[in-house]
């Protein structure tokens, strides 16, 4: 998803309107791969992080996709999302 909230936080720089229409949509994806609430009933805490191996799992942390259940794909990517994240939370304050 780092892909597509990279590209809302650039849509939402350049046009507010869009940015406020859509920010509900574009927090959906953002709770699936960063949320950092306990209290969410609707998406996991912090679905991708292994904090005890220190890095992001491409599935998830129980998808019995390798021997260890884990997979690791692109460390890049996953900075990448994290990064996006960051940006659109920047951008989103900006706005309102």
């Amino acid at each position: 998803y780092g892909y597509h909230i990279y590209a809302a936080a650039a849509l939402a720089h350049f046009d507010a309107d869009w940015g406020k229409a859509n920010f509900e949509r574009v927090l959906l994806l953002i709770r699936d791969i960063a949320n950092p609430s306990r209290n969410d009933t609707y998406f996991p805490m912090f679905r991708h992080k292994d904090w005890y191996h220190g890095s992001s799992w491409a599935s998830g942390i129980s998808l019995p996709v390798s021997p260890t259940g884990m997979n690791q794909e692109s460390s890049s990517e996953a900075i990448a999302s994290y990064e996006a994240v960051a940006l659109y939370g920047k951008t989103m304050a900006a706005i309102f």
